[in-house]
C-alpha cells in the first residue's frame, strides 16, 4: 500500500526535488564513510585521524601525506552509480525531477545520468590550480606521482571540495534553497529528516508531499508523508519503473 501511495505521489508531481544522503553512497560500494574501524585503520596507516587529514590546514602543511590519503581512501573508493541513480535520471528525463541536492562529493547522481545536480560540498571530479585557475581531471590527480602540480605555474592542484571546517559555497546554498522552495514534492533518500542535510534545507520546502526512503529507521520518519525503511536502490525503481 505504501508503494502505491508513493508511486501516485510521484506521478502527480510536476516539480520533484531529491535530497540524497550518505547511505545512498554506502549502497554503491563507496567506502569513504567508515565507522570506528575505518578511523582506527587510517590512524595506524597514516599516523593521523581522518578528521585531521581531511582539512585545509593539513592540505596546506602536509600535501604529500594529504594526497597519499586522498588518492587511496577517497579517489580509490568512489563506488559506482546504482539503480537508484539511474531511476533519478529517468525521472529527470521525464520532466519530473528538477534537482538532486547532496552533501556527497562523489558525483554519483551525475555519473548515473542526472544533469541537474547540486553538490553542496563540491565533488572530486573538479580540480583546480588555486593560483592560475587551470582545471584538471580526476585522472590527472590519480596519475600524478605524489602531489599533483599545475603544469602552467607549478602550484599544488586543489580538489574543489569543501574540506572539514570550511564554509560552504553560498551560491550553491542559494541555488539549493530556491529549488527546494519551488518543489511540490521532496524525495529524501538515504538520510533521516534530522540529518545535517535535511536540517539545513527542509525549512525552505513549502510543497505538499515528503517521501522518505532510508534503510536505517529513525524516530523522525513519521514526519514524512510516506516513508519506507529499505535501501533506495531497491525501492525507487519500483516507484518509477
Amino acid at each position: 500500500m505504501k508503494l502505491e501511495h508513493m508511486r501516485n505521489a510521484i506521478q502527480r508531481s510536476s516539480n520533484l526535488v531529491c535530497l540524497m544522503g550518505r547511505r545512498v553512497s554506502l549502497d554503491t560500494g563507496c567506502d569513504f564513510y567508515g565507522g570506528d574501524d575505518f578511523a582506527y585503520d587510517v590512524e595506524m596507516k597514516y599516523g593521523y585521524s581522518p578528521e585531521e587529514i581531511f582539512t585545509s590546514a593539513f592540505y596546506n602543511t602536509r600535501p604529500e601525506k594529504f594526497y597519499e590519503y586522498y588518492k587511496s581512501e577517497i579517489l580509490g573508493k568512489r563506488g559506482e552509480p546504482n539503480e537508484c541513480h539511474k531511476t533519478l535520471a529517468k525521472l529527470e528525463q521525464a520532466g519530473k525531477l528538477k534537482a538532486v541536492i547532496t552533501r556527497g562529493i562523489f558525483n554519483l547522481a551525475s555519473r548515473g545520468g542526472c544533469k541537474n545536480v547540486i553538490c553542496l560540498h563540491g565533488n572530486i571530479y573538479e580540480n583546480q590550480c588555486p593560483r592560475c585557475k587551470t582545471e584538471y581531471s580526476v585522472d590527472y590527480i590519480l596519475n600524478a606521482k605524489g602531489v599533483p602540480i599545475c603544469e602552467k605555474c607549478g602550484a599544488i592542484v586543489r580538489p574543489q571540495i569543501c574540506l572539514s571546517g570550511e564554509m560552504l559555497d553560498n551560491m550553491k546554498l542559494t541555488q539549493a534553497s530556491r529549488k527546494i522552495g519551488e518543489a511540490d514534492t521532496l524525495l529524501v533518500l538515504g538520510v533521516s529528516l534530522k540529518s545535517d542535510l535535511c536540517d539545513s534545507t527542509l525549512k525552505y520546502f513549502h510543497g505538499d508531499t515528503i517521501i522518505l526512503i532510508n534503510d536505517k529507521p529513525h524516530f523522525s520518519d513519521h514526519n514524512a508523508d510516506y516513508y519506507i525503511n529499505d535501501q533506495p536502490k531497491e525501492v525507487l525503481p519500483k516507484l518509477f519503473p
